[in-house]
Formats: C-alpha cells, structure tokens, sequence
C-alpha cells in the first residue's frame, strides 16, 4: 500500500488497499507500455483464449478489460476527487502485476504524484483519458479487430460507477465528484474530438420497492458470450429480454 493513500481505504474502497502499490526494486511488474505494445498483448490474449478454453476472443478481452479497469480507478479516481492527488498514471509510468490466473492484481507506480492545480474535469484526467486509457484501448482493439468502444464503454462504464461510489466515501463532500461528473456528461473532448466517456450508463425509472433505479449500460460488454459466465448486473440486452417476457 502507498501510505499516503491510507486514509481512501474505508467504505466503498475499503478493499483496494493493495490495488496500487509502490514501483519495487528490482521490478516484480511488467512495464505498461510494454505489456501492452501490439505484438506481446496480442500473444497474451492468445494464452488467455488457450487458458479459458473460448474462441471468443473479442467477449475475453471485453471480460479481461473490465478486470484490469476495476483494479486501479477506484483508488486512483479516489486519490484525484478525495485526496486531490494527481497520480503518475501514464501508461509507461506504470507497472502491471497479474495473478496466477492472468487478472490483474495492482498497479505499480513510481510516486505518489501531486497536489492537483487545475480543478476541471478533462484537466484533471486528462494523463488518465490521454496517456492511459486511450493506448491501452487501442492495444485492445487491434488485438481483437473489435471497435474501441467497447472497451470505451467498459471504461466508462466503470468510471460512472466509481464516481457515484464515492459520494458514499467517509472523506465525500458537496461537490467532490463534480469533475468526474464534468467528464461524463460532455459529449466533445475540449479539442472538439468526440468524448469517449460520455454518457456509458443510464438510469431508469425506479419501480415501486427499488432501493436505487436501475442502472444500464449504453453498449453491451457482451461477456455473456462466455461459457458459465452470463450477463452483467447492467446489461441493455438483459433488461431488453426481461421486459419483452414479462
């Protein structure tokens, strides 16, 4: 654990302690930017499809993405929005460490990082959507021939939830998820590209005895392509089977 990220680990991240870690001496990780050049993540997936016994390789690598996204932004979106910490995220600065069954463990840095100066939404991620997320979007969609938004939507997906889980945070204040918010609700980049993270979720009504309104994805990860492994808690085509058979 990075003991000046210690006090994120209560509520809703109180299991992610060892999600980032500090850069050991000599390296147990694998560079990032190594990891997921083209040619050594596209023979990864191909062990990852020899491993899980599947030919599809396109639903694996969405499973496999939403692992590695759900390892690290939660304590490194809580660290920005709570701590006002600008982590080291750029891929070539991070290290990857994978279990024995190839999810991924932690993420590995080389500091602490900053006090964050700039306090609006694409400022503030801007190392994240630019120098993380895109490369490793785009290593994932070569090696699969799948559209990057999938894994965009696997992405956002994950970051839409982080956000509103942090509300719920000891440390949360009035507005303290406001630049995330910012992200997720713009549909241009502010170089006018389109935004990739925008609105991944949506919210229905709540029924009568619903504790929160149902929550869905926009674009389907299409896990459930997997043997044994069936649909997500927010899939559009699950909730669009359920309504055509009540």
């Amino acid at each position: 654990m990075i003991p000046s990220l210690a006090p994120l680990y209560v509520g809703p991240l109180a299991d992610f302690a060892e999600k980032l870690q500090w850069r050991q001496t000599p390296r147990v990780d694998q560079a990032g930017d190594a990891f997921f050049a083209a040619k050594p993540f596209a023979r990864f997936l191909d062990g990852l499809q020899v491993r899980h016994r599947t030919d599809e390789r396109i639903a694996l690598a969405s499973l496999w993405s939403k692992w590695y996204f759900s390892t690290f932004l939660g304590p490194y979106m809580g660290a920005n929005l709570l701590l006002q910490r600008q982590l080291p995220i750029a891929l070539e600065q991070t290290g990857l460490v994978l279990g024995d069954d190839d999810r991924p463990q932690a993420l590995h840095l080389a500091s602490d990082g900053q006090l964050i100066e700039h306090r609006e939404g694409f400022a503030r991620f801007h190392d994240l959507i630019e120098h993380h997320l895109t490369p490793v979007i785009q290593s994932l969609a070569s090696a699969t021939g799948a559209s990057p938004r999938l894994f965009w939507s696997n992405a956002g997906n994950t970051f839409e939830f982080v956000t509103t889980r942090l509300e719920l945070h000891p440390l949360a204040v009035s507005g303290c998820t406001a630049a995330a918010h910012e992200v997720l609700n713009a549909r241009l980049l502010p170089d006018g590209r389109r935004n990739p993270l925008f609105a991944p979720v949506r919210y229905l009504p709540a029924a009568p005895g619903d504790e929160e309104p149902p929550r869905l994805r926009r674009i389907c990860c299409i896990r459930y392509r997997l043997a044994g492994v069936g649909y997500c808690s927010s899939c559009p085509l699950e909730c669009r089977h359920a309504a055509r058979t009540r």
